[in-house]
């Protein structure tokens, strides 16, 4: 049988990236600067290849694997079966494009093409009325789902690592794995719910691992996805498993030179199930980093109780995401990421310091799994929410904008993807106080993404460098002034740079009778 498994390009070019690296004679990147790997793929991979089966991997539309006049030809060119993994929703129109485009490599047989993941597992209605094509909802444990009688379970098979490139993706040093499947919890935003909707509280990752490494050596890394490791009533068999496989405290590879081994449990702690029981349980690990989440201020003291229990217990290193952008507020992210700044400079953060830990904290924009409206908002990333339908004010009770979420990316982007834990550094990317946090959202994309240029203070902590333009102080002067007042020359400029969008900013400027908000206009154009 000729199998081809299928990633869609989520991220644009892979092909042409690892052509430069290439070209570049550019060193091994590090896994944490590379792709996840589709493990449901490399699963599929291990099990048509212990049938005998040829398999090749693709990644988005791949003209190379097919010519479109192969049936015409030779039917021994086309396809058996072509597997197609998902991620997110709003990779929609990316994910229907490769669909279509593979049905030719079939002969147009639709039921040789296999979708599974994450949106197939969302949305399969809208994947079947779009392409005729049923999707493979939830884990593929059995071989029966995709019509082949074998015995056995495909998602407890070890990952096939020789599948994909290791320039692109992150299996050099990393091995992958659930300890547990699905969780307990039904958070609204989440789409575990619908893939893994049974909570599995144990799997036995040994014999997985103890294979892997006979192919492939010892790594150092191991990344558990489960999500809600902390639930499982089996945690101390889980540790168990876990030390005997080598990854406890102080444990090394076995290999010249020898490597630290590290777990990370990658999908997150759940700090309401942090307790002072399953801390030393857990202390028994190298975790590194340890991923607690902060979604909800309300969720403040709880959240500040798990962190300094497990920094208490020896725990150095920590990753925090936030979800924003769906029921908080600008001022509730606000102050989620000023708790994180205050325990960094609690533990000694700073030049001239000896940290005792770190916070690196990721906003993570929330956008809906599901939607059956017209507008079909999941399919796009490219959301906020419904504006207020009562009057608000605008700087003491923010609300979420498309300009304000594209802004906190443009914040995150410029400190490698999250808000670091060095107080002076992070309080330069959000603002020094919540007013200037607000102006940064408000602030054209030009003068955030290049502060240096633009901004005349120059932070004691910086590399040298001369005075900025003072661009940066002049706009957030002028923003907090319309903000105080919020009157016409207010409203026009809000309706204008709010949607993120410069067809807006060029329909308001014909119009604009203030001079001063025409003259900010014109920075969102560049």
């Amino acid at each position: 049988m000729r199998v081809l498994l299928v990633e869609p390009d989520y991220r644009h070019g892979a092909i042409n990236f690892v052509a430069k690296a290439t070209a570049a004679g550019a060193k091994r990147r590090e896994d944490e600067s590379l792709w996840y790997p589709p493990l449901g793929l490399m699963k599929l991979s291990t099990f048509h290849k212990n049938r005998g089966d040829h398999v090749e991997f693709a990644i988005g539309r791949d003209k190379s694997k097919f010519s479109e006049q192969a049936d015409l030809f030779d039917k021994n060119l086309l396809w058996d079966r072509i597997y197609i993994t998902t991620l997110f929703t709003f990779d929609w129109d990316n994910v229907v494009k490769t669909i279509e485009f593979y049905k030719k490599a079939v002969g147009g047989s639709i039921h040789k093409i296999f979708v599974g993941g994450i949106m197939a597992s969302i949305i399969p209605e809208d994947i079947f009325e779009e392409t005729g094509i049923q999707p493979i909802a939830g884990i593929l444990h059995s071989p029966q789902v995709i019509g082949l009688g074998d015995d056995g379970d495909i998602d407890l098979l070890p990952p096939d690592y020789g599948l994909v490139d290791n320039k692109i993706y992150a299996v050099n040093d990393t091995y992958y794995a659930y300890t547990t499947r699905g969780c307990t919890n039904r958070c609204p935003w989440c789409g575990v719910p619908s893939i893994e909707p049974v909570y599995e509280e144990y799997i036995d990752i040994k014999p997985s691992i103890y294979a892997l490494r006979d192919q492939y050596g010892d790594k150092p890394c191991l990344k558990l996805m489960d999500n809600n490791v902390l639930a499982s009533r089996h945690l101390q068999r889980i540790v168990s498993d876990l030390i005997e496989l080598g990854y406890g405290r102080d444990q090394y590879t076995k290999t010249s030179p020898k490597k630290l081994k590290v777990v990370d449990f990658n999908q997150g702690l759940d700090a309401s199930h942090i307790t002072e029981e399953n801390i030393q349980l857990l202390k028994q690990l190298n975790i590194r980093p340890m991923r607690i989440a902060f979604d909800r201020i309300n969720y403040k003291d709880t959240y500040e109780k798990a962190i300094r229990l497990a920094h208490q217990n020896g725990f150095r290193s920590f990753s925090n995401y936030m979800l924003y952008n769906e029921k908080d507020s600008p001022r509730e992210l606000h102050e989620r990421l000023i708790i994180n700044i205050k325990l960094n400079e609690e533990w000694g953060n700073g030049p001239g310091k000896n940290s005792t830990g770190a916070i690196y904290s990721y906003p993570m924009r929330f956008a809906p799994i599901r939607d059956n409206s017209p507008s079909r908002q999941n399919r796009s990333r490219d959301y906020s929410p419904p504006a207020p339908t009562e009057p608000y004010d605008h700087l003491e009770q923010a609300a979420w904008v498309k300009r304000f979420t594209r802004n906190i990316e443009i914040m995150k982007g410029a400190n490698h993807g999250a808000i670091p834990p060095r107080p002076s550094y992070a309080r330069r990317a959000i603002g020094e106080t919540y007013e200037e946090f607000i102006a940064n959202l408000y602030m054209p994309e030009e003068l955030l993404r290049n502060r240096n240029k633009y901004e005349y203070k120059v932070y004691p902590e910086e590399p040298p460098r001369n005075p900025g333009t003072g661009d940066v102080e002049n706009f957030r002067l002028f923003i907090l002034r319309l903000l105080r007042t919020q009157g016409s020359s207010f409203s026009e400029f809000h309706a204008a740079v709010a949607p993120c969008s410069k067809q807006a900013v060029r329909i308001a400027l014909p119009n604009c009778e203030d001079m001063e908000v025409r003259e900010w206009l014109q920075w969102y154009l560049k």
